[in-house]
């Protein structure tokens, strides 16, 4: 934290150097700010809001230097916002000795870009910008949209080159793009895994560009940790110190500093103003702590995390940050294929086999993530990536022999946990039952189809019962397996998917020792009726026939009691009445 520290002082010492922000209605209508670097200057960087936010929000009121930037006043918003995570990337872009410029998109007031129509509007406003500080058509434009503007910033290399100068770089976060109009501009995707229909998208566009040649890569945002030094771009040590406290004691983050719900429901604004008083603004897409509270979730919000990672590619450098999806070809006896990787390699092996749909490589990310902190090495082979291996082409030998070739690699003598979903679960299911791979524990999600396992496999099951894809009725087809997994586990709905709600049990299920028994659940489902059932059934069929028999045993009885000798009941109640 002491080095951080240091080298945010460092920043701002250089920051203080900087130019005064600038502010221009370029032709009296597009809404522009931009700000010069102190030195040399290497490029331009813009900066595209997201929706429900404006340009204003990436500059502060008051400027590193402490003189006030009045033209916020003029903005169409009346203020500049300051967000902390924009404010964060632009004076890292300027510590980096480029010119940081922002557009108001759309409205130009808590808007949503206008997807083409406002990209003529942007690239006046760079010409202006490149104008007025002489920077010529050749200096390179990097340019980073978050959700609406990283939508926008996918259509700039669709755009004149005449008109934005030489765009060498864009970064969408949080949002997939129209990969067909990018014939050669890199691309560094930076999204939130949580949002899994974002995530998806980018996996296509990945696979087109690259299927293009076009240079790209991804970065994964994961959650991060509510501590002092987080919240410090808020508020002061002391006020963080405290509001961490305070939300320890109130469950709003876990023992290990994690958020324990979406930022965006605002349960945390209770106990934020115990600390700050109701006096500071909380408001969504305004506040400061509630950006950061959207980070720390990270489920879609804008994010500088990865600001050193950002221009080390726009510049065309290699990339060591530990959470990049690069393309690693592992070769085997079929050819290279596309392995993502997990955890550490001397670590237990984990092997997680996709669906069957292109889309799904990375359906399997969240929980190889939480299997990865849980102590194994995860290896999940993407067989999309050569025509030769796609499912429902490459046959299961092929598959068998890929895995000995990523366990030979991997110097393990067994896959430890072998993981599969639909397609892969029928896969997984197959290889378990091999005795070569010495499947120690096996997870399937909806299987395609499923094998009787070795008995010294343990085994779990997750469905859904509105699962449309592979119905959850394909189960009753095996009653004998089904009685021998150690673990079923059923959701009401959530359709054909790994669901968030599985991965903390497939953690448990993949670390807990043998010995310990875990319990078959089948949780946010109705309870079962079946005993009850049962019940009703002997009470209707048999008890009480019998009872009513009985009734009219001793009600015969009675009567004849009553009755002279020799009359019957009949005759003894119409005698009563």
């Amino acid at each position: 934290m002491a080095l951080r520290l240091v080298f945010a002082l460092a920043q701002l010492l250089q920051l203080s150097k900087a130019a005064h922000p600038r502010f221009a209605l370029v032709e009296n209508a597009i809404e522009t700010m931009w700000q010069r670097p102190d030195g040399a200057v290497k490029g331009l960087f813009f900066i595209a809001h997201g929706c429900k936010h404006q340009g204003p929000d990436v500059f502060t009121e008051v400027t590193e230097t402490g003189a006030p930037f009045k033209e916020c006043a003029q903005s169409k918003y009346g203020k500049c916002l300051g967000l902390p995570e924009e404010v964060s990337l632009r004076r890292y872009a300027l510590s980096r000795g480029y010119v940081v410029m922002s557009v108001s998109g759309g409205s130009g007031v808590q808007s949503c870009w206008y997807g083409n129509s406002d990209v003529p509007k942007v690239a006046k406003a760079v010409a202006h910008v490149r104008q007025e500080e002489k920077l010529g058509p050749e200096m390179p434009l990097f340019a980073l949209g978050a959700s609406s503007g990283g939508d926008f910033v996918g259509l700039l290399p669709g755009a004149d080159s005449s008109s934005l100068g030489k765009l060498a770089c864009i970064v969408p976060e949080v949002m997939s793009v129209d990969s067909e109009v990018n014939a050669n501009v890199p691309t560094l995707f930076i999204h939130m895994p949580k949002d899994k229909r974002t995530a998806a998208g980018v996996q296509e566009n990945i696979q087109d560009l690259k299927s293009r040649n076009v240079r790209v890569s991804e970065i994964r945002a994961e959650p991060q940790k509510i501590t002092e030094e987080f919240l410090m771009k808020c508020m002061d040590a002391k006020k963080a110190q405290q509001l961490v406290k305070v939300y320890q004691e109130d469950g709003i983050i876990d023992s290990d500093g994690f958020l324990t719900n979406d930022g965006r429901s605002r349960f945390w604004t209770g106990s934020a103003e115990k600390v700050l008083g109701t006096s500071e603004s909380l408001v969504p897409d305004e506040s400061c702590l509630s950006e950061l509270m959207n980070v720390a979730w990270a489920m879609h919000e804008f994010t500088s995390q990865f600001a050193k990672e950002v221009f080390d590619f726009c510049e065309g450098k290699e990339i060591s940050h530990s959470l990049i999806q690069e393309s690693s070809g592992w070769k085997t006896e079929l050819g290279p294929i596309e392995v993502f990787e997990f955890g550490e390699a001397n670590r237990p092996l984990a092997v997680a086999i996709h669906g069957m749909a292109k889309s799904k490589i990375h359906e399997w990310d969240l929980t190889a993530e939480e299997l990865a902190k849980a102590g194994y090495h995860v290896l999940v082979p993407n067989f999309h990536s050569s025509p030769d291996l796609k499912p429902g082409t490459i046959s299961t030998g092929a598959i068998k022999s890929i895995l000995q070739n990523l366990m030979l690699k991997s110097e393990q003598q067994q896959i430890s946990l072998l993981l599969g979903k639909s397609w892969g679960g029928g896969v997984a299911s197959k290889i378990a039952a091999d005795p070569l791979f010495k499947v120690n524990k096996l997870v399937l999600v909806a299987p395609a189809e499923i094998f009787k396992w070795p008995s010294d496999c343990e085994v779990a099951l997750f469905w859904t019962e509105d699962d449309a894809v592979v119905p959850i009725k394909r189960a009753d087809a095996n009653p004998d397996l089904i009685r021998k997994l150690e673990f079923f586990h059923k959701e009401k709905t959530g359709g054909h998917q790994i669901l968030d709600a599985y991965v903390p049990l497939i953690r448990d299920f993949a670390v807990k020792p043998r010995s310990v028994e875990l319990i078959q659940t089948n949780t946010r489902t109705e309870p079962s009726f079946e005993p009850f059932k049962m019940f009703m059934i002997l009470l209707i069929g048999v008890a009480l026939p019998g009872f009513m028999y009985y009734k009219r045993y001793l009600n015969e009885k009675r009567y004849e009691k009553r009755s002279p000798r020799g009359a019957s009941p009949i005759d003894a109640i119409g005698a009563r009445e």
